[in-house]
């Protein structure tokens, strides 16, 4: 028999699917359903490759967690992806019910490959055990399409949608819409919603008066929505041999986010975990935070950090933050298919609280925010738009020059699989990027977790250079993962000549994550939870934005006008630890070391009193 669960209202990234209830054996006396309901995005980009996140949802008395990855097949045949550290998997409460579910990747080439997911298709099958021996079979409803992102040649100011596509300043799209009409488009819609398209065009304005030189036009980026049998490349030939058009590509699907995990541990008491935070001692063992904390004007007060994360929890007792911190909302829904530990780590290393229990964040007195990079799209589902979250976050009004947006995304590379690059081999991000260092806005971007020399001829695109310094600057401080001892490389960190400073990879302390330091992965832990082993470029990110945020500090309180990106990045790396002499051919940067940074700009030494005794 079959049976048909409720609509998930809360999982906006998914839609229902219908639950086939597997068997036990024969010998079986008294065979026990398995009501393991599967879920998966909406909609699928068939013209890029990558992995699909597919959701089992626990039920009554069944864990999905407790599912055994390798017994998982999607389409009769293909089975979890694997990377580095094993089956890709993630443990999340996807329809907030408070019960753990299981998020496995599965890869869309090999979908394809089988038969298993196409233009026509509606539904996968997804069958599997339980480690207890208990098999399920089930089934998930999917919508396919193409989609590909178009940035049109800046000049044009194009404007508009859909029929209504339209040249500004007189240029004619007739070729435009006759390519876009002979495949068939649905939607041509500007990457940013449309009410931020007017307020980037005043945020273009201000960023050339403050900056003295042009900056990137987002309103030029589009979303070109395809029928799913539209041969993808052809489109996107056929568009960038047109002069009105200066970039077209897939659209890029979502990636892990570039952390390391670790194994859990039972949940218990929350101690003071502060003395484990390496990475905040002196120098040459971390940044030395210790230093800058005790100046009340080195601790963050006054600066607004806004991290891209997929998604974090608020009410984590070391956190505690409130609905206003997220600042995407219902237009950028929070992404809950990596879970919601990677951010929650991300923000204890920046802001947790200073309370004589659990950790404490490098600058606990700045204000903390965070966007997703999942974009809600007309007829419900998201679609992974890194570099339109990052306008409509600048649109927002809520930055001002000195504040800080880090990036904790990656991308996929010119190499595809886990040669994972920096986020802002996308386009897109670059320009958004662009325009937020012209607004006084500090971009710093996580390197990413590839192994990728980013000084590679792999990294050029349509003829460009991308992280040529000299050529093709986006104005962020990009930062690679180095070891927690030595200040070498990690030999998963992205590197080149590009890259700005690095941060401690791996055997970070924070909230969060695994919970391999207190709480485990039980949802009723989940605000208590903290780690010993985060790490990746993920993990070196905030240890870098930390200190700037320190140094962006320091100047706003003592009078002085915030630096811009560059500015602090050459203060950082002047006064910085060196990065390991063995690896120094790849580079990552040195360590930031904030009393060296700080000492260099100080205004005056903090005010102390001392009490002498009668007689001395």
């Amino acid at each position: 028999m079959a049976k048909r669960p409720a609509l998930l209202a809360a999982l906006a990234t998914v839609v229902t699917a219908t639950t086939a209830i597997g068997t036990l054996p024969a010998q079986a006396a008294a065979p026990l359903p398995v009501p393991i309901s599967v879920v998966l995005p909406k909609p699928v980009n068939l013209a890029v490759a990558g992995n699909i996140p597919v959701t089992l949802l626990s039920a009554d008395g069944v864990d999905a967690t407790a599912v055994d990855p390798a017994t998982v097949r999607l389409a009769g045949g293909v089975p979890v992806a694997q990377g580095d550290g094993g089956y890709l998997t993630s443990t999340v409460d996807a329809n907030r019910d408070g019960r753990a579910d299981l998020v496995v990747q599965a890869d869309k080439k090999l979908l394809a490959r089988d038969g298993g997911l196409g233009p026509a298709s509606t539904a996968l099958t997804v069958t599997g055990s339980l480690r207890d021996g208990q098999r399920f079979e089930s089934s998930g409803t999917v919508t396919a399409e193409v989609a590909l992102e178009v940035k049109f040649n800046e000049p044009l100011q194009v404007r508009g949608a859909n029929q209504n596509l339209r040249s500004t300043s007189g240029g004619n799209l007739a070729t435009v819409h006759t390519v876009l009409d002979r495949h068939g488009a649905r939607s041509v819609t500007p990457l940013v919603p449309d009410a931020a398209v007017a307020k980037l065009d005043g945020l273009k304005a201000q960023a050339k008066t403050r900056a003295g030189s042009a900056v990137p036009d987002l309103g030029s980026w589009y979303t070109v929505v395809l029928p799913a049998d539209a041969d993808a490349a052809k489109v996107v030939e056929e568009l960038k041999a047109l002069p009105e058009v200066a970039f077209a590509y897939p659209s890029p699907d979502p990636v892990p986010p570039p952390a390391s995990q670790d194994v859990e541990s039972a949940a218990a008491a929350t101690p003071d975990f502060t003395g484990m935070q390496g990475y905040l001692r002196p120098a040459p063992q971390g940044i030395n935070a210790d230093f800058s904390r005790r100046d009340p004007r080195a601790r963050g007060t006054g600066i607004r950090i806004v991290d891209l994360e997929y998604d974090w929890n608020m009410a984590h007792e070391d956190l505690q933050l409130n609905s206003s911190s997220d600042l995407g909302g219902t237009v950028f829904p929070r992404y809950t298919g990596f879970a919601d530990e990677h951010g929650t780590a991300v923000f204890g290393e920046l802001v947790a609280r200073d309370n004589g229990y659990g950790v404490t964040g490098s600058v606990p007195a700045a204000t903390m925010y965070g966007i997703s990079p999942s974009q809600a799209v007309s007829g419900g589902g998201t679609r992974w738009n890194p570099g339109a979250a990052l306008a409509y976050l600048a649109g927002r009004g809520v930055l001002r020059r000195g504040d800080v947006v880090l990036l904790e995304q990656q991308t996929s590379g010119p190499l595809g699989g886990s040669n994972y690059a920096p986020l802002e081999w996308i386009p897109s991000v670059f320009d958004a990027i662009r325009l937020l260092d012209g607004l006084g806005v500090t971009v710093v971007e996580t390197g990413g977790n590839g192994n990728q020399n980013v000084d590679s001829s792999i990294y050029v695109r349509d003829g460009i250079k991308w992280f040529d310094r000299n050529t093709h600057n986006s104005g962020a401080i990009l930062v690679g993962a180095g070891s927690d001892t030595d200040r070498e490389r990690l030999s998963f960190s992205n590197y080149g000549s590009r890259f700005d400073l690095q941060g401690w990879g791996r055997n970070i302390v924070t909230t969060g994550s695994n919970g391999n330091l207190q709480g485990g992965t039980s949802p009723a832990n989940l605000n208590v939870r903290y780690t010993r082993t985060f790490g990746g470029t993920s993990g070196a990110g905030p240890i870098v934005t930390g200190a700037v945020v320190a140094v962006q500090s320091y100047l706003k309180a003592t009078g002085q006008a915030p630096w811009t990106a560059a500015q602090v990045a050459d203060l950082l790396k002047r006064t910085g630890t060196p990065q390991g002499p063995n690896t120094t051919g790849q580079r990552i940067g040195p360590l930031p070391n904030l009393e060296a940074a700080l000492r260099e700009i100080e205004v005056d030494v903090p005010a102390t009193e001392a009490t002498l005794s009668p007689g001395r």
